[in-house]
Parts: C-alpha cells; structure tokens; sequence
C-alpha cells in the first residue's frame, strides 16, 4: 500500500516553501555543528582516506553543493516529484541531525592547512568554508546525501537532466574527501542514506491538502 502524504508545495508556494526548507536545513545543520551534547570522536583512516590527496582547489566544487540545491529545487517540474523531495528530504535532516547530536565526529582538518601557493580567492573561500562549517557533522555526510537524493527524486522527468545532476553530485561527492571535509565513510553513509530514502518516497502518493481535509471531514461525519 503507497504511503499517502499531503502537499506540501505547488507552484505558488514553491519559492517561499524553498527558501524556508532551505534556511531550516542550515539552523539545523549548524547547531550541532558548532554545539555538541557530547565530545566528538575522530574515526578510523581507511585506505582510501590515505590515498586521497588533499586538493583545496577542489572547494569551488564543494561549495557548489548550495547552488547545486537550488538549481535542481527550480529544475523539478513535477509538483508531485518536488512535494515527495521535501519529505524526503525534511527526513534526511532529522536522520542526521539526530546522528549529529547522539553521536558526533569529526575530522582532522587541521592536519591540511592551505598551501602558501594556493590562489588568494580560493585561499579565501576554503578559510571562510571552515570557519562557518567546523570540522564536526561528518557522519554521515549530509553534502553528499543531499545532492544524491535530490537527483534520485528527479530521475523520473528526464534522461539528460538527471544525468546531468548525477554527474554534479558525484563531483561533489568527491571533493568532500579531495577538500578533507570527510570520511570514506561518511560519504559511503551518506550514499545509502541518499537511496533508501528514495526508495522510501519514491512512490509516495500526493494528495491536495484539500482533498485531505474534505476526506477527514467525510470520515468523521460517519463516525
């Protein structure tokens, strides 16, 4: 039996539900970024980890994450598609910000300091990225699960344009560890998370708010 969700968003609201989502998701995020209810813990280098090298020239890609999140919000024509990312995606925050909290880690960042020959405008841009974002939030990696679920949800409104995405945010999938922003680990979580919330809206069922209401009302009046 298909889950039956009420919409949330249509063409009217989209721009106001959009900015809400997304300055929600930042408060969110930041909290335990900066705050922890327990001390945070560094995890285990994998091999891949090691052989990763530190590429701060790859910030611009992974910075690129919050355009990324707009275009592709704009980009869904589907309001149905676009209400079930919403959910989807207001339960990916609450999956890791709970994660965050409960049990917080963290990188050794510090370890990559930019390089003296680093361009002055990309110095600049990877000093304020890690002076906003702390070394914390790392498991699982919400940068990567959000770019990947996002294109999951488009995948059904065209070929090109979710090959197009998927290739977005597999960069950007990389330049988390090519910046030492995190784990193997956190971005491998943070790509199962990305599918299993798919799979877990995808075929969710948009029902009008209205429609909802009218058929609360109807059931009740039966009662």
């Amino acid at each position: 039996m298909k889950t039956v969700l009420p919409d949330l968003v249509h063409k009217e609201n989209r721009l106001k539900v959009g900015i809400l989502l997304f300055v929600a998701g930042a408060a969110l995020y930041l909290a335990p970024n900066h705050f922890h209810l327990f001390s945070p813990h560094f995890l285990p280098l994998s091999p891949v980890d090691r052989a990763v090298p530190f590429i701060p020239q790859t910030i611009w890609l992974y910075v690129s994450e919050y355009f990324y999140l707009i275009v592709i919000y704009l980009s869904y024509r589907d309001m149905a598609n676009l209400n079930r990312f919403i959910y989807a995606f207001v339960a990916l925050q609450a999956v890791c910000v709970l994660v965050f909290w409960l049990w917080p880690t963290v990188i050794a960042r510090d370890s990559f300091p930019a390089p003296p020959t680093l361009d002055s405008l990309t110095s600049i841009v990877l000093t304020a990225l890690r002076r906003a974002d702390t070394p914390a939030n790392c498991f699982p990696s919400f940068h990567v699960a959000s770019v990947y679920l996002s294109c999951f949800l488009l995948s059904g409104e065209g070929r090109w344009k979710f090959r197009f995405f998927l290739l977005w945010a597999t960069a950007i999938a990389v330049s988390t560890l090519t910046t030492k922003q995190h784990y193997f680990a956190d971005v491998l979580s943070g790509f199962i998370l990305a599918v299993a919330l798919y799979y877990a809206f995808r075929s969710a069922r948009i029902k009008s708010a209205a429609a909802t209401a009218a058929s609360a009302i109807a059931s009740q009046q039966m009662l």
